[in-house]
């Protein structure tokens, strides 16, 4: 876990402490809200304008392309589509999605929550997505399995599991085959390996904060980048320092045993790895 650039600087964990807008990261809850409300990755919806009051969602590139399926809609990131999804789905089943996956940042029900508006932190965020990667079973963020003094005597050992089954196999296979599909052929090029992996962008407004959260094998981790006043970064964007940050991880992590995790991440029992990085 690396929680800023100095510790000596800043104690301040941006990993732990920090609630940043997760941008189109957040889209994992719409949709799975969506899966549960009949929708499937075929489903068509319309790419184009949506307003609600003085509120209007924008593409990224500024254009819209008509009929779309949720797995292109996702792996680009077209807005309008997730907020028409979010919508159709219930604000409220996304919210409850979103906490049944482990986020417990307050969400407000306004529309702009299916792109990520709500502040939520890295650890949240990755191990929401850790729960995808784990086939559905939920995950309790720890950072500590054991701890033993030198003569070996165990002073403490991590007991109980993580809270059960939270995802169906069907929708896990989905969103799994969603996010495969941002890498592949959507705005998470940047993190492509010789492996098959999953993982998803988010950008927040005016460049403020960019991720990168995604898994391949047992691992998963996630990345952001941003500025601790939250001032705009020079465009960056999920898809590009943060994703081929954890594309040059994952590349390292995948040469060691055990499904790719690291074998120091499996003596300490650490399930993830989360770059919280003040630009």
């Amino acid at each position: 876990m690396v929680g800023g650039r100095s510790y000596p600087e800043s104690q301040f964990n941006r990993a732990t402490q920090a609630l940043r807008q997760p941008g189109s990261a957040f889209k994992l809850f719409v949709y799975l809200a969506a899966f549960e409300r009949g929708m499937t990755p075929d489903t068509v919806m319309r790419d184009s304008p949506v307003v609600f009051g003085d509120w209007q969602p924008r593409n990224y590139k500024r254009e819209f392309l008509g009929d779309v399926t949720l797995r292109d809609a996702f792996a680009n990131s077209i807005n309008t589509v997730a907020v028409k999804v979010s919508e159709r789905a219930g604000r409220s089943r996304v919210i409850r999605t979103a906490e049944r996956l482990g986020i417990v940042s307050p969400m407000p029900p306004h529309p702009s929550l299916a792109l990520g508006t709500a502040g939520i932190s890295l650890l949240e965020l990755t191990s929401a997505y850790a729960a995808i990667a784990n086939g559905g079973f939920g995950v309790l963020p720890h950072g500590i399995k054991r701890v033993q003094d030198d003569d070996g005597n165990i002073l403490y050992d991590r007991t109980g599991s993580g809270p059960g089954r939270l995802v169906p196999v069907r929708h896990v296979e989905w969103m799994t085959g969603l996010l495969e599909t941002t890498i592949a052929t959507g705005t998470g090029k940047a993190a492509r390996l010789e492996k098959p992996v999953a993982g998803k962008t988010g950008t927040s407004q005016d460049f403020r904060d960019a991720w990168f959260v995604g898994f391949s094998g047992g691992l998963t981790a996630g990345v952001w980048f941003g500025n601790d006043d939250s001032k705009p970064m020079t465009k960056v964007t999920g898809g590009g320092l943060p994703a081929r940050t954890w594309r040059r991880f994952m590349a390292e992590a995948r040469t060691q045993p055990a499904q790719d995790v690291p074998s120091h991440a499996r003596k300490r029992g650490f399930l993830w790895r989360l770059f919280g990085v003040d630009d």
